[in-house]
């Protein structure tokens, strides 16, 4: 994984099939999408806190005189 930073672009336009598999699965509950495929993440040992997370930004304020 390198440290630069993500090109943002225009996407594609969505083809009609993609945007009918898309509404399918939008009109899906949650109770019936299958996550047993995706493997839980036990090992955090290399999370960084705070690395995409933005500081707010805080405003000053001007002393009277």
């Amino acid at each position: 994984m390198n440290d630069r930073p993500m090109r943002k672009g225009n996407s594609e336009p969505l083809t009609a099939h993609q945007a009918d598999e898309l509404a399918a699965l939008e009109a899906l509950p949650d109770d019936a999408i299958d996550t047993s495929d995706v493997p839980e993440v036990r090992d955090w040992s290399g999370a960084v806190r705070g690395k995409y997370l933005k500081p707010r930004k805080a405003q000053l304020r001007k002393e009277r005189t």
